[in-house]
Protein backbone atom coordinates (compact mmCIF):
# COMPACT_ATOMS: atom_id res chain seq x y z
CA UNK A 1 0.00 0.00 0.00
CA UNK A 2 1.38 3.41 -0.98
CA UNK A 3 1.22 6.17 1.65
CA UNK A 4 -0.60 9.37 0.67
CA UNK A 5 1.26 12.48 -0.39
CA UNK A 6 2.43 14.78 2.36
CA UNK A 7 -0.65 17.07 2.68
CA UNK A 8 0.93 19.51 5.10
CA UNK A 9 4.12 19.93 3.15
CA UNK A 10 6.34 18.67 5.92
CA UNK A 11 8.62 16.83 3.52
CA UNK A 12 8.82 19.84 1.19
CA UNK A 13 10.55 22.01 3.74
CA UNK A 14 14.24 22.14 2.90
CA UNK A 15 13.93 19.34 0.32
CA UNK A 16 15.93 19.50 -2.92
CA UNK A 17 13.98 20.22 -6.07
CA UNK A 18 14.91 16.81 -7.47
CA UNK A 19 12.59 15.13 -4.95
CA UNK A 20 8.98 14.55 -5.90
CA UNK A 21 7.91 14.85 -2.23
CA UNK A 22 5.86 11.64 -2.32
CA UNK A 23 6.35 8.96 0.32
CA UNK A 24 6.31 5.42 -0.98
CA UNK A 25 5.22 2.31 0.93
CA UNK A 26 8.68 2.00 2.48
CA UNK A 27 8.64 5.50 3.86
CA UNK A 28 11.28 6.89 1.49
CA UNK A 29 11.12 10.03 -0.57
CA UNK A 30 12.43 9.24 -4.06
CA UNK A 31 14.16 11.74 -6.29
CA UNK A 32 13.39 12.24 -9.94
CA UNK A 33 17.09 12.28 -10.79
CA UNK A 34 17.65 9.00 -8.99
CA UNK A 35 14.83 7.33 -10.88
CA UNK A 36 16.11 8.76 -14.14
CA UNK A 37 19.57 7.27 -13.51
CA UNK A 38 17.99 3.88 -12.83
CA UNK A 39 15.95 4.02 -16.04
CA UNK A 40 18.98 5.09 -18.07
CA UNK A 41 21.07 2.27 -16.57
CA UNK A 42 18.40 -0.30 -17.39
CA UNK A 43 18.12 1.08 -20.90
CA UNK A 44 21.87 0.87 -21.47
CA UNK A 45 22.00 -2.69 -20.09
CA UNK A 46 19.13 -3.73 -22.37
CA UNK A 47 20.81 -2.14 -25.39
CA UNK A 48 24.08 -3.93 -24.65
CA UNK A 49 22.32 -7.30 -24.35
CA UNK A 50 20.41 -6.77 -27.59
CA UNK A 51 23.61 -5.72 -29.37
CA UNK A 52 25.52 -8.81 -28.16
CA UNK A 53 22.70 -11.16 -29.16
CA UNK A 54 22.40 -9.50 -32.58
CA UNK A 55 26.17 -9.70 -33.11
CA UNK A 56 26.17 -13.40 -32.17
CA UNK A 57 23.31 -14.21 -34.53
CA UNK A 58 24.87 -12.20 -37.33
CA UNK A 59 28.21 -13.96 -36.86
CA UNK A 60 26.79 -17.45 -36.52
CA UNK A 61 24.26 -17.23 -39.33
CA UNK A 62 25.68 -14.47 -41.51
CA UNK A 63 29.30 -15.55 -42.02
CA UNK A 64 31.06 -18.62 -43.40
CA UNK A 65 32.64 -19.27 -39.97
CA UNK A 66 35.73 -20.48 -41.83
CA UNK A 67 38.86 -21.08 -39.74
CA UNK A 68 42.16 -22.89 -39.98
CA UNK A 69 42.32 -25.74 -37.46
CA UNK A 70 45.89 -26.80 -38.09
CA UNK A 71 48.25 -27.07 -41.00
CA UNK A 72 46.21 -28.72 -43.78
CA UNK A 73 42.91 -28.72 -41.83
CA UNK A 74 40.04 -26.23 -41.84
CA UNK A 75 36.50 -25.88 -40.51
CA UNK A 76 33.39 -24.00 -41.63
CA UNK A 77 29.62 -23.86 -41.70
CA UNK A 78 27.43 -25.30 -44.47
CA UNK A 79 28.35 -23.27 -47.55
CA UNK A 80 26.68 -22.57 -50.85
CA UNK A 81 28.18 -24.28 -53.89
CA UNK A 82 30.28 -21.30 -55.12
CA UNK A 83 31.66 -20.71 -51.61
CA UNK A 84 32.72 -24.35 -51.32
CA UNK A 85 34.55 -24.07 -54.62
CA UNK A 86 36.19 -20.81 -53.55
CA UNK A 87 37.66 -22.29 -50.35
CA UNK A 88 38.61 -25.59 -51.97
CA UNK A 89 40.59 -23.82 -54.67
CA UNK A 90 42.04 -21.10 -52.45
CA UNK A 91 43.32 -23.58 -49.85
CA UNK A 92 43.95 -26.56 -52.14
CA UNK A 93 41.55 -28.73 -50.14
CA UNK A 94 41.47 -32.40 -51.15
CA UNK A 95 38.69 -33.76 -48.94
CA UNK A 96 35.51 -32.25 -47.51
CA UNK A 97 34.03 -34.11 -44.54
CA UNK A 98 30.34 -33.32 -44.20
CA UNK A 99 28.98 -33.83 -40.68
CA UNK A 100 25.39 -33.19 -41.76
CA UNK A 101 23.01 -35.88 -42.99
CA UNK A 102 21.79 -36.20 -46.55
CA UNK A 103 18.13 -36.99 -45.99
CA UNK A 104 14.94 -34.88 -45.81
CA UNK A 105 15.68 -31.16 -45.30
CA UNK A 106 19.40 -31.74 -45.85
CA UNK A 107 19.00 -33.32 -49.27
CA UNK A 108 19.12 -30.08 -51.26
CA UNK A 109 22.31 -28.81 -49.57
CA UNK A 110 23.94 -32.21 -50.04
CA UNK A 111 23.22 -32.30 -53.76
CA UNK A 112 24.52 -28.75 -54.23
CA UNK A 113 27.61 -29.47 -52.16
CA UNK A 114 28.30 -32.78 -53.88
CA UNK A 115 28.22 -31.19 -57.32
CA UNK A 116 30.36 -28.21 -56.25
CA UNK A 117 33.00 -30.32 -54.50
CA UNK A 118 33.28 -32.68 -57.48
CA UNK A 119 33.58 -29.79 -59.93
CA UNK A 120 36.34 -28.24 -57.79
CA UNK A 121 38.30 -31.48 -57.93
CA UNK A 122 37.91 -32.55 -54.29
CA UNK A 123 36.36 -35.58 -52.59
CA UNK A 124 33.24 -35.45 -50.41
CA UNK A 125 32.89 -37.78 -47.41
CA UNK A 126 29.64 -37.87 -45.42
CA UNK A 127 29.80 -38.91 -41.77
CA UNK A 128 26.72 -37.74 -39.94
CA UNK A 129 26.71 -36.43 -36.38
CA UNK A 130 23.94 -34.78 -34.37
CA UNK A 131 24.07 -31.61 -32.32
CA UNK A 132 21.20 -32.09 -29.89
CA UNK A 133 22.25 -35.44 -28.34
CA UNK A 134 25.32 -37.46 -27.51
CA UNK A 135 26.93 -38.94 -30.62
CA UNK A 136 26.18 -42.61 -31.18
CA UNK A 137 29.06 -45.05 -31.13
CA UNK A 138 28.24 -46.19 -34.68
CA UNK A 139 28.45 -42.59 -35.90
CA UNK A 140 31.81 -42.11 -34.22
CA UNK A 141 33.07 -45.34 -35.76
CA UNK A 142 32.29 -43.91 -39.22
CA UNK A 143 33.90 -40.61 -38.26
CA UNK A 144 37.17 -42.19 -37.12
CA UNK A 145 37.24 -44.32 -40.25
CA UNK A 146 37.00 -41.13 -42.30
CA UNK A 147 39.69 -39.37 -40.28
CA UNK A 148 42.02 -42.38 -40.48
CA UNK A 149 41.64 -42.30 -44.25
CA UNK A 150 43.05 -38.76 -44.52
CA UNK A 151 46.49 -39.27 -46.02
CA UNK A 152 49.60 -37.44 -44.76
CA UNK A 153 49.77 -34.03 -46.36
CA UNK A 154 46.15 -34.20 -47.51
CA UNK A 155 44.20 -31.01 -46.91
CA UNK A 156 40.77 -31.44 -45.32
CA UNK A 157 37.73 -29.31 -44.48
CA UNK A 158 35.27 -30.29 -41.71
CA UNK A 159 31.86 -28.65 -41.74
CA UNK A 160 28.45 -28.87 -40.10
CA UNK A 161 25.41 -26.60 -40.37
CA UNK A 162 26.79 -23.55 -38.54
CA UNK A 163 30.43 -24.53 -38.04
CA UNK A 164 30.12 -24.11 -34.28
CA UNK A 165 29.35 -27.42 -32.59
CA UNK A 166 29.92 -30.61 -34.59
CA UNK A 167 32.77 -29.02 -36.54
CA UNK A 168 34.25 -27.96 -33.19
CA UNK A 169 34.03 -31.49 -31.82
CA UNK A 170 35.72 -33.01 -34.85
CA UNK A 171 38.38 -30.29 -34.82
CA UNK A 172 39.06 -31.13 -31.16
CA UNK A 173 39.44 -34.82 -32.03
CA UNK A 174 41.64 -34.00 -35.02
CA UNK A 175 44.01 -31.83 -33.02
CA UNK A 176 44.26 -34.13 -30.01
CA UNK A 177 44.29 -37.58 -31.64
CA UNK A 178 45.86 -36.86 -35.01
CA UNK A 179 48.11 -33.88 -34.36
CA UNK A 180 49.21 -34.53 -30.77
CA UNK A 181 47.91 -31.22 -29.41
CA UNK A 182 47.33 -31.29 -25.60
CA UNK A 183 43.69 -31.96 -24.82
CA UNK A 184 43.00 -28.70 -22.96
CA UNK A 185 44.35 -26.76 -25.93
CA UNK A 186 42.51 -28.89 -28.49
CA UNK A 187 39.15 -28.49 -26.78
CA UNK A 188 39.33 -24.73 -27.33
CA UNK A 189 37.89 -25.55 -30.74
CA UNK A 190 34.62 -25.65 -28.80
CA UNK A 191 34.63 -21.99 -27.82
CA UNK A 192 32.13 -19.18 -28.10
CA UNK A 193 34.78 -16.85 -29.52
CA UNK A 194 35.58 -17.12 -32.39
CA UNK A 195 33.49 -20.16 -33.37
CA UNK A 196 30.10 -19.37 -31.86
CA UNK A 197 29.77 -22.56 -29.80
CA UNK A 198 27.28 -22.17 -26.95
CA UNK A 199 27.81 -24.78 -24.18
CA UNK A 200 24.14 -24.96 -23.22
CA UNK A 201 20.83 -25.51 -24.93
CA UNK A 202 20.63 -27.79 -27.97
CA UNK A 203 24.42 -28.13 -28.30
CA UNK A 204 25.10 -28.97 -24.65
CA UNK A 205 25.57 -32.71 -25.36
CA UNK A 206 28.54 -31.94 -27.60
CA UNK A 207 30.29 -30.40 -24.59
CA UNK A 208 29.05 -33.22 -22.35
CA UNK A 209 30.70 -35.79 -24.61
CA UNK A 210 34.02 -33.95 -24.35
CA UNK A 211 33.58 -33.64 -20.58
CA UNK A 212 32.99 -37.41 -20.33
CA UNK A 213 36.31 -38.04 -22.03
CA UNK A 214 38.03 -35.42 -19.85
CA UNK A 215 36.77 -37.21 -16.74
CA UNK A 216 37.96 -40.59 -18.06
CA UNK A 217 41.44 -39.33 -18.93
CA UNK A 218 42.06 -38.17 -15.36
CA UNK A 219 42.76 -41.80 -14.49
CA UNK A 220 43.83 -42.77 -18.02
CA UNK A 221 45.91 -39.87 -19.34
CA UNK A 222 47.47 -41.81 -22.21
CA UNK A 223 44.21 -42.93 -23.84
CA UNK A 224 43.16 -41.07 -26.99
CA UNK A 225 39.59 -40.07 -27.70
CA UNK A 226 39.39 -42.79 -30.36
CA UNK A 227 40.61 -45.50 -27.98
CA UNK A 228 38.20 -44.30 -25.30
CA UNK A 229 35.27 -44.49 -27.70
CA UNK A 230 36.32 -47.88 -29.10
CA UNK A 231 36.75 -49.58 -25.74
CA UNK A 232 34.69 -47.63 -23.23
CA UNK A 233 31.98 -45.55 -24.91
CA UNK A 234 28.86 -47.50 -25.89
CA UNK A 235 26.20 -44.84 -26.26
CA UNK A 236 23.95 -46.06 -29.07
CA UNK A 237 20.55 -45.45 -30.57
CA UNK A 238 17.87 -47.01 -28.33
CA UNK A 239 17.00 -50.50 -29.51
CA UNK A 240 20.10 -50.85 -31.71
CA UNK A 241 22.70 -53.48 -30.87
CA UNK A 242 26.32 -52.44 -30.54
CA UNK A 243 27.77 -52.75 -34.02
CA UNK A 244 31.24 -53.89 -35.03
CA UNK A 245 33.90 -51.19 -34.88
CA UNK A 246 35.16 -50.08 -38.28
CA UNK A 247 38.12 -52.45 -37.88
CA UNK A 248 35.64 -55.35 -38.00
CA UNK A 249 36.03 -56.30 -34.35
CA UNK A 250 33.05 -56.62 -32.01
CA UNK A 251 33.93 -54.81 -28.80
CA UNK A 252 31.80 -54.95 -25.64
CA UNK A 253 31.66 -52.91 -22.44
CA UNK A 254 34.32 -53.95 -19.94
CA UNK A 255 33.02 -55.51 -16.75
Amino acid sequence: MVAPSDPKGINRIGSPRSLDHKIDSWGYVHGRQERLRVFIGLGVAFAVIVTLVAAFLLYRFGTDNFHEVSENAFRSRQLAGPAFQHYIREHNINTVIRLVGVEDDNRATYEEESAAVKEAGAKLVVTKLATSRLPYRSELSDLFAALDAVAPGERVLFHCSHGSDRAGLVSTIWLHDYRGVPFEEARKQLAFVPYGHVPFGDASDIGRFVDMYAEFRKANPGVSIKEWVKLHYFEEKPGREVAHWYDGVQYAPQG
